[in-house]
């Protein structure tokens, strides 16, 4: 069970489509940037850059999955679509009809029926869901925005009125964190959907689409979308100039280490595992967590099966023949070895038995990039002079290790680095002082406004 979840956990971490590696390295963005922040700027830094941080990241990690389980129950249901049959599905009719004839109960089937019957529709409301989820979660965002700005200015006012030696003053500030701000204006004007905007119309072998479509039921994708989002109302909407600055480079650094920095470090990394240590290097932590790596090594059966499948299907001509092998081979070790992998989605029958879900979109450029990953799997362990539980070890070995180096640069990057450049650029440009300097501007104003008592 250990090693099951061991290696759950190593697959997650090292996969592109989890959000786990990406909630990981902002944890030590927050912290390093809080940490820094309150040395430099004290207190009142320290909580500004904590609440914008933390808080930042619980929308950015759970916010579009939440807005969308919210249209799942309200706008899906009202109209009788289910949420849970992938789009994409319906984009090839003979996937189609091969899913509704491999649905493993009739409620499935009458699902995916009636996705198929309403094509507009199904697309309209995946259309719809993907922007209204995104836009209520920038609009989240901005509300963050005026609640940390207006709690900063709360605190800056209130440890300046201590400062004036106990003065008596009469003021009329408001201190309420949401005075003169027009983010319900906002959030309004985020939100709002021309309800006479007619569906979109769609060709079911449009590149353009399937691109669109992928990126809208991706959620790492989603969030990279959501992350320009509030990069650009950070930088655009900085409350001073050298705030812009830093911002500057915090959000393209963050962007940087996030997204691009892991996918180049993973090349080379398996690069230098394929080329080297001569191991296959994209087999999944779940698959050799498996028996299957082991079996496939062992039984030359199973290696023809695997070259034989590469051999059919490696031609995109005969993708409507792939679909129908998935489904009516679920025994086939390719096939094992996808839903193994978390590739092809699984669901229970009513004996027990885990088969595949229809609803469920497989990729069919992923499952032959498995496949060739199981051949090279066969093919390196002709070059390792080692048996197979020692060159299987030497696999999960370079696995944790690649994943380990990737994860931790970027987070020593974010947690560190990054944060101590933004310190660098803030004493380049206020002549090695480290003060806060929204704090700083925003004395100025206090200054003006208690000017009267601060002559006595």
């Amino acid at each position: 069970m250990s090693m099951q979840i061991s290696s759950q956990l190593i697959s997650k971490l090292g996969s592109p489509d989890s959000r786990l590696p990406l909630a990981v390295k902002d944890i030590f963005n927050c912290a390093g940037n809080t940490y820094f922040s309150y040395n430099a700027g004290g207190k009142v830094e320290g909580k500004d850059r904590f609440i914008d941080e933390a808080g930042t990241g619980s929308i950015w990690l759970f916010g579009i999955p939440f807005f969308k389980k919210i249209i799942d129950k309200t706008l899906y249901k009202a109209v009788k679509i289910s949420p849970q049959v992938d789009v994409r599905i319906l984009n090839n009719k003979d996937y189609y009809k091969t899913a509704l004839n491999n649905a493993i109960n009739s409620t499935m089937k009458q699902e995916i029926q009636t996705a198929g019957e309403n094509i507009s529709k199904t697309k309209g409301l995946g259309i719809i869901k993907f922007i209204a989820s995104l836009a209520l979660t920038m609009a989240s965002y901005k509300l963050l925005s005026v609640i940390k700005h207006n709690i900063t200015k709360k605190e800056i006012e209130k440890e300046y009125l201590a400062n004036l030696n106990n003065k008596t003053i009469k003021t009329n500030t408001d201190y309420s964190i949401f005075a003169k701000s027009n983010i319900f204006n906002d959030i309004e004007n985020n939100i709002k959907i021309n309800s006479n905007n007619k569906t979109t119309s769609f060709k079911a072998n449009s590149a353009f689409i399937n691109t669109a479509e992928n990126i809208m039921l991706n959620p790492v994708k989603n969030m990279l979308l959501l992350d320009l989002g509030i990069s650009s109302e950070r930088i655009i909407n900085a409350r001073t100039k050298e705030e812009r600055k830093e911002f500057a480079l915090k959000e393209f650094s963050f962007l940087f280490f996030v997204y691009g920095a892991d996918k180049l470090l993973k090349k080379g990394l398996n690069l230098f595992g394929e080329k080297l240590l001569k191991v296959p290097a994209e087999i999944s932590s779940e698959l050799l967590a498996s028996d299957i790596p082991k079996n496939i090594l062992q039984n030359g059966n199973l290696q023809n099966e695997i070259s034989e499948f590469l051999t059919k299907f490696s031609d995109k001509k005969n993708i409507s023949k792939f679909y129908e092998f998935v489904f009516s081979n679920q025994d086939n070790i390719v096939v094992k070895a996808a839903k193994q992998s978390g590739l092809i989605k699984t669901i229970k029958d009513s004996s027990g038995a885990l088969k595949i879900d229809a609803r469920k979109y497989i990729d069919y450029e992923k499952i032959l990039n498995l496949a060739s990953n199981l051949t090279k799997l066969t093919e390196m362990s002709k070059v390792n002079n080692a048996d197979i539980n020692t060159y299987l070890n030497k696999i999960k070995k370079a696995k944790i290790g690649s994943t380990a180096v990737s994860i931790g640069v970027c987070c020593l990057s974010l947690g560190y680095i990054v944060p101590k450049l933004m310190l660098k650029l803030r004493q380049k440009n206020q002549n090695g002082k480290n003060d806060f300097h929204v704090k700083t501007e925003y004395e100025k104003e206090l200054n003006k406004k208690y000017s009267q008592t601060l002559q006595k």
